[in-house]
Parts: C-alpha cells; structure tokens; sequence
C-alpha cells in the first residue's frame, strides 16, 4: 500500500516541534514553533503547515504533553486542550493518532545505534528485560518499553519521600511543603521550574534572576548554581533508582532532553552512579542495570515515523 504524507508533531508543554514524511522513512521541513503564540491545537498545527506553504496533508502522528486517555486532550502544564476527534475532522480526515510525547518518544528507543549512546559509569553487559525512557523539561516525563510495547505513564507525579540523603534536598522539601501545603512530587523538582526554586531556596532569594539556562551553564563561577545542579543530579539518580525497581528495568535506563544533557554535563558519572545503586535490598539489580544519555534530539520524530507506518 502506497504511503501517505503525514504530518509528524512532538508537543511539550512549552514548544511544538513539527514536521512531515512523505515515504514513511524520512522527515523533512522540521520547525519549533512556540505553543503559547496559538490560541488551538488546529490553529497550532495550521500554522505550520501555512509556513512550509503544504496544503492537501490529511493525516498526523501527534505526541503531546498529557495523558491520552480519552477524545478530549489536555495539557498538564500548559492551557492547551483539543478533542482529537474534532481535530481529526478539521484537518486530519486520512487518519489521526494521538500519544503521549514519551510514548512517542520511546518507540525509537530500541532502534536507537550503540553510536547514538554515552554510557553513565562502567559499560555493561547488555541484558534482555524492560526499558524506562526519562525526559526533564518543562515536566517530568516517564515510558516503558517491554520488547515492542511502548506503556504511557505519570510517574513524574509520584510523591518524593519526606526525608532523603542529602540535607540540601531536606531543607527545600521543607521549604516547598510550607509554601503549598501539600509534599512535592518529581515533576516539581525535577523540571524547569524546579530549577528556578531550588536557586531561590538555595540562594535565599524571593526572585531568581537568571534563565533555566543559565543556572545550568553557570556551575563553574557561581557557587549557588553548582549547588542547584549537586542537588538535581543527587535526585535525579534517586529518581531513576525508584522507577528502574518498579519496572525491573534490566534492558537500561536511557536518558534524554536538553535538561539532562546540562545536568550530565562534566560531572563525575561514577558519583551518579553510586547514588543510583545506594539500595540496601537491591544493589545487586542495579548494579547490571545500564544507564544511557541518548545523543540525537529527534526522537520524537522518529517514533512518529515508525507509528506512521503502523497504522
């Protein structure tokens, strides 16, 4: 059956990233265009195909920033919402599917190149079992992959423990239970916005005055903005040591997003590592359980791709 073109879209809470196929193979025409600039998921994605000047494309593969659970779609952090059947009837009629961005995301992973990873800490032997793709950004994003089936979760909405290791980690907890009055999860801290508070806490300041960015460029001459990235790192390899025992993740744990390249970024991977497998019951699991920083950024692209050609 001849293939038809398609409109391929990674969505987050803050950016949409398109593109489109014409052979089910390859994306060209790629663009980032800023969510907060439309006012709909169809003026959204109308949008770009009037600045690539496309008419005629009938058919969408669409990763977004929300639980895909239902018609109606909406954004966990940011206000955006669409029905997918409404949208299908507007500008998809040839065909319309509809994912989570990590579940978009995690369809490429097991096509992914042994080029294509940085290894954290020693490499290890590759074992067969479940994989766990991870994504900071404006959120905390989390999939699973079991052989070709790729499992849509919010374990970024997971409670942090009252106390952890590290007294940094302790005061800001502290911190954020007083300011909301509820216990932080993942997603708060581990996300853009949790870069802003921790410098705020750290700093003791009402207001922070530097970018996400430049809190994590900034490590080497501002002594607060290394403390923000210590207490990141320490958490996130927390983080990723509670999500690899859930899922018995023994085929890796791979890692992805430009937050988690700066975080990862001149750091001691053995350190990580140790924090990773700091269990009392189960060092011997992690200790096989590889850990990956993917390199190349259009991971979404390429699982929509493979979805495209699946339906």
């Amino acid at each position: 059956m001849d293939f038809k073109p398609s409109l391929l879209a990674d969505l987050g809470a803050t950016n949409a990233r398109f593109a489109i196929s014409i052979d089910g193979k390859t994306y060209r025409d790629s663009l980032e265009l800023k969510i907060s600039e439309y006012d709909s998921m169809e003026s959204l994605c109308q949008g770009y195909l009037e600045l690539i000047d496309l008419k005629g494309l009938k058919r969408a593969v669409i990763g977004v920033a929300a639980p895909v659970i239902a018609d109606s779609v909406s954004f966990v952090n940011c206000d955006l919402e669409f029905s997918q059947s409404k949208l299908q009837s507007s500008l998809f009629s040839e065909g319309l599917r509809v994912v989570n961005d990590l579940t978009l995301q995690a369809h490429a992973v097991n096509f992914l190149k042994d080029d294509e990873l940085e290894v954290i800490g020693a490499r290890l032997p590759y074992l067969e079992g479940p994989k766990i793709l991870v994504s900071p950004g404006t959120g905390l994003g989390m999939a699973g992959i079991i052989k070709e089936e790729v499992v849509s979760t919010e374990a970024g909405h997971l409670n942090i423990p009252a106390k952890i290791k590290k007294e940094d980690l302790d005061l800001i907890i502290d911190v954020f239970r007083r300011k909301t009055g509820r216990m932080p999860t993942y997603e708060d801290f581990l996300s853009g916005k949790g870069l802003n508070f921790f410098y705020r806490v750290l700093s003791g300041q009402e207001e922070c005055q530097l970018s996400n960015e430049e809190i994590l460029l900034n490590y080497n001459t501002d002594s607060i903005c290394l403390e923000v990235k210590d207490s990141m790192n320490y958490l996130y390899a927390a983080y990723l040591r509670y999500i690899a025992l859930a899922w018995g993740a023994l085929g890796g744990v791979y890692l992805v997003g430009s937050i988690t390249n700066s975080l990862l970024s001149d750091i001691d991977n053995n350190e990580f590592r140790n924090i990773f497998e700091d269990s009392d019951t189960m060092k011997g699991l992690l200790r096989v359980t590889s850990i990956y920083r993917v390199k190349p950024q259009d991971l979404g692209f390429r699982g929509a791709l493979k979805l495209t050609r699946d339906f």
